[in-house]
């Protein structure tokens, strides 16, 4: 008789766990910043770059188009992006994506910024 009380009480205490996953879920996210590891656990797209007024630079942009989370890409709690152990950039985080994506839109709201530690120039990125 103790273990189907036992089992009931677990069940109770899984059902508590998955009803309340959600509200929480999206209360941190909307309370708390976004670290930068889970900033790679969106895909970003790149939306231009600005280039320093006194060097010349060639017309196209020679930031990457896309970063995905397959990438090999590593983020330091200061916000130093390195691309396969090598220093990248500084990565600012304008707005985080949307917690709840309208998958009618291409763009999921967020908005990032790597200043490239190599030529100086700044890449702006739309979150996906």
């Amino acid at each position: 008789m103790n273990i189907y009380k036992l089992k009931q009480r677990l069940f109770f205490l899984f059902l508590i766990g998955l009803i309340l996953y959600w509200p929480i879920k999206f209360a941190k996210y909307h309370l708390f910043d976004l670290s930068y590891q889970e900033v790679l656990e969106s895909s970003w797209r790149t939306d231009g770059c600005r280039f320093s007024d006194t060097t010349e630079y060639p017309t196209k942009c020679p930031c990457p188009g896309f970063i995905n989370p397959d990438d090999s890409i590593t983020i330091t709690d200061d916000g130093d992006l390195y691309f396969e152990n090598k220093l990248f950039g500084k990565l600012i985080l304008k707005e985080k994506p949307s917690f709840f994506p309208d998958h009618s839109e291409i763009l999921s709201g967020g908005f990032m910024e790597i200043i490239r530690s190599d030529l100086g120039i700044i890449c702006y990125y739309d979150s996906i």
